[in-house]
């Protein structure tokens, strides 16, 4: 579906090193301060400590990702991919006139609504994002979705979550199923929605897991201002703040009766659970792989099935 759905213009193929990629999309040394952010950034953090840690690694070891700008009708320059990288230019220039201009690959003859896709499904992989931004750059491709759907009554029947993934997919040349997309908008609304202010602010700094959020969306806003004081007392990592958060909120051990121990799942199930644990406490340190990422999400849809009664 992902060709059919998103074909043309992608990222994968400026990221191609070749002639043909060289001569199409060339880079240009453009002045800082002459390139135009692009609105459908606004969805992004830009915060200034980040920006400035950003600064310091471009004067250490230089830029390695070159920012993606289209060219306008007007003879104007606006950023598709690179915002962050921009403005750390722009902070070195303060001090330093040999970043006033910033080398950029330019993007020609593109439609806005294809610089609002690439912006978006740019953002999904090449961003170290929160889970929240992760949501907002797939949620912002909704209007794309619903575009396409007018254009193609083809799409009528097909999840927008699977085109989305489709979009995503065709433009970085990564993978990423539909499911995926799903939980992800799902745990955004949670955080959104359910979660209290102190508790929306941690989450949006990364410091909240998946289960974490889970647990605390459950909770009334007494019970999740109460875990907050005690969480705040305590520095803790992603990992410790989940195990604090089922501890506090586990229901006491029921007493075994007169008939033997409390059921347990089977071995199988238990075995695999045990694993899938072992391994979430290895991933702050080491990201899944995109292999890992595949065997997760086919974990995830096998898991639904079976609770589904498949």
């Amino acid at each position: 579906m992902a060709k059919s759905v998103a074909s043309g213009f992608t990222i994968s193929g400026l990221l191609d090193r070749n002639a043909s990629t060289r001569s199409d999309y060339p880079v240009e040394r453009i002045p800082v301060g002459e390139i135009a952010d692009h609105p459908a950034n606004a969805a992004y953090s830009m915060d200034d400590a980040g920006i400035a840690q950003l600064a310091r690694s471009i004067k250490e070891e230089g830029l390695t990702d070159l920012p993606l700008v289209r060219k306008l009708d007007d003879g104007g320059w606006q950023m598709v991919s690179g915002h962050r990288r921009k403005a750390a230019y722009a902070l070195l220039a303060e001090e330093d006139e040999k970043y006033a201009q910033i080398p950029c690959r330019v993007i020609r003859d593109i439609t806005d609504e294809q610089s609002v896709m690439l912006l978006h499904a740019a953002n999904y992989f090449v961003r170290s994002l929160t889970v929240s931004e992760r949501a907002a750059a797939s949620r912002a491709l909704g209007v794309e979705v619903e575009r396409m759907r007018a254009e193609n009554p083809g799409l009528a029947g097909v999840r927008t979550e699977d085109i989305k993934a489709a979009i995503i997919s065709e433009q970085t040349g990564r993978k990423v199923s539909g499911k995926t997309i799903q939980r992800q908008e799902s745990l955004a609304r949670k955080i959104e929605e359910r979660l209290t202010p102190q508790w929306r602010e941690a989450a949006l700094a990364d410091a909240l897991s998946a289960d974490a959020v889970g647990i605390l969306a459950d909770l009334d806003s007494d019970a999740q201002d109460r875990l907050h004081a005690a969480w705040r007392a305590q520095p803790l990592g992603k990992k410790e703040t989940t195990e604090f958060l089922k501890k506090s909120t586990a229901e006491p051990a029921a007493e075994e009766d007169a008939k033997g121990p409390a059921p347990k799942p089977a071995a199988a199930l238990a075995s695999a659970l045990r694993a899938l644990r072992s391994y979430e406490s290895k991933t702050e340190e080491n990201p899944p792989s995109e292999l890992d990422r595949q065997a997760l999400g086919e974990i995830a849809e096998t898991a639904e099935g079976l609770l589904g009664g498949r």
